[in-house]
């Protein structure tokens, strides 16, 4: 599904004049899975916004490996704590299947924070909520064991029951602070407990309630 600048949600109290305006500013593009869309240190003078797909954000460790740090589908804008203080991008995000993209001006966006206060209220509560999603995620590294992550993580997803693993299990690892064998030993126990099926590419939720009581040990 392609979304439009619409459906980002900093910009979704904006009126149609302004959303058509600030369309007109965009440059949009296709690119093929595998593209990296930005790399960690340049300079973030635009903002990203994936109309389309799926991107992984990842850095390099010291030992030269990747850390996948998360996993997103449009519609998202990337970085944009780092477009307001002039900073570089965080990560490196590498489509993970075909995308489409619009770039907006950096001066384009601190014009609409500056003007439009529904735009700067929802870039707040967005920012305030990533910063609870980074706070819990450490809370949860510091004081809970994997499988009570693994548990949460499966929980927090499969409102219909299945769970992609976009970036397979070391990507879920990443994300909850955890190895990949770490997860994996999880998981198995959790498919012997008859909570979970592992497939191709994704975990069956069979018993969320079980799976819930194991996320709030």
């Amino acid at each position: 599904m392609t979304y439009t600048l619409a459906d980002l949600p900093m910009l979704g109290g904006l009126g149609e004049e302004r959303l058509r305006a600030l369309a007109a500013l965009a440059r949009r593009r296709r690119y093929p899975a595998g593209q990296v869309l930005c790399t960690e240190g340049d300079p973030a003078d635009q903002l990203i916004v994936l109309l389309g797909g799926r991107v992984k954000a990842g850095r390099v460790s010291a030992d030269g490996k990747e850390v996948v740090l998360a996993v997103e589908a449009a519609p998202v804008a990337f970085d944009k704590t780092a477009l307001l203080v002039d900073g570089p991008h965080r990560a490196t995000r590498t489509a993970m299947t075909a995308v489409e993209v619009a770039y907006l001006p950096r001066s384009a966006v601190l014009e609409l924070v500056a003007t439009e206060p529904s735009v700067a209220a929802r870039l707040l509560r967005t920012l305030a909520a990533t910063v609870r999603d980074l706070d819990d995620r450490l809370t949860d590294a510091t004081v809970r064991d994997v499988p009570a992550r693994v548990a949460t993580w499966l929980v927090r997803r499969c409102a219909d029951g299945r769970v992609p693993l976009h970036a397979g299990q070391a990507g879920l690892g990443a994300e909850i602070g955890a190895t990949r064998v770490s997860v994996n030993r999880a998981l198995r126990s959790f498919e012997r407990r008859g909570m979970i099926e592992i497939g191709p590419g994704e975990v069956i939720v069979l018993d969320r309630p079980a799976l819930a009581r194991v996320a709030a040990v």
